[in-house]
This record gives structure tokens, C-alpha cells and sequence, in this order.
């Protein structure tokens, strides 16, 4: 029988956790995972199964997270083409193997930039004052210069 997609996207993670149970308790689906989107907190379920137990799945999943005000979209891809369904092998990726080179130019001068900042780190990011106490990252009240 040809597989079908369902797609579910909701609002926080604890919320797309729920709903993929009770989606998984509610048709003969399998979870392809979740997958975190840009930007608010999003989280999308993947599932698939027949076209049936899918559509099932997807309103159930979809009418808990509407109770929860946390739905964003759904969609049930009936019948999706093969590449769809595939999931790209991960790829790591160590130094190694990308051939980082030890002696460039750059990297000295990377070097030799951050040891004369060393002393710039500790004087206060504001006034760039040596005489004032406040370091990066303290209350600007600390500044020296802060009333002026």
C-alpha cells in the first residue's frame, strides 16, 4: 500500500511531544521524527502510514494542539513521491578531514590581534577608560562616565 505524509507544526516542543502521542495512540502511524523550524519556537512532526490512519493522525493531533493554542499548520500529503519520503544520511564532519592548515597567515595575525586585545578586554567597553573601574559586561551605572 503507498505511504502517505502527514505534517504537523506547533508551537513548543512539550506540545508536539504530546501531540505525536496521541497521534501514535490514535491510528497505526510511524513517527519519522520532529524537526525544529526558524523562529518561534516551532517544532514539526513527521509521520507516515496509510492514507487513512494518517488523515486520522494529522485531525487528532491537530484538534489537541488547537485546545492548546499552540497549532501553527497540518497537511496530509496523500500519496508523496519516493524522494519524499527518504531521509538525507547525516554527514559529520571532523577537522581532519577538511584539511585544516596550521601555518597560514591568517591565523598569526588572528593570534597576534587577539594577545595586544587581551589588555583591551578588562577596560570598560563604554568610556575606554583605563581609570574606570566598570568591566564589559557590568551595569553601565559602573561607568565612570555613565552621568555624562
Amino acid at each position: 500500500m503507498k505511504q502517505s505524509l502527514g505534517l504537523l507544526e506547533v508551537s513548543g516542543l512539550a506540545l508536539a511531544i504530546t501531540c505525536a502521542d496521541v497521534m501514535a495512540k490514535a491510528a497505526a502511524i510511524t513517527l519519522l521524527g520532529f524537526e525544529k523550524t526558524n523562529g518561534s519556537g516551532w517544532t514539526l512532526i513527521k509521520i507516515a502510514g496509510d492514507v487513512a490512519s494518517v488523515q486520522a493522525a494529522v485531525i487528532t493531533g491537530a484538534s489537541l494542539a488547537e485546545q492548546q493554542q499552540g497549532l501553527v499548520a497540518h497537511k496530509v500529503i496523500a500519496r508523496p513521491a519516493s524522494d519524499i519520503l527518504q531521509q538525507p544520511a547525516a554527514v559529520n564532519v571532523s577537522p581532519e578531514s577538511v584539511g585544516v592548515k596550521e601555518d597560514s597567515l591568517e591565523d598569526t595575525s588572528i593570534t597576534e590581534t587577539a594577545q595586544s586585545e587581551g589588555l583591551d578586554s578588562t577596560l570598560c567597553n563604554l568610556c575606554l577608560d583605563p581609570a574606570c573601574q566598570r568591566q564589559k559586561g557590568e551595569p553601565r551605572t559602573l561607568c565612570l562616565h555613565a552621568g555624562q
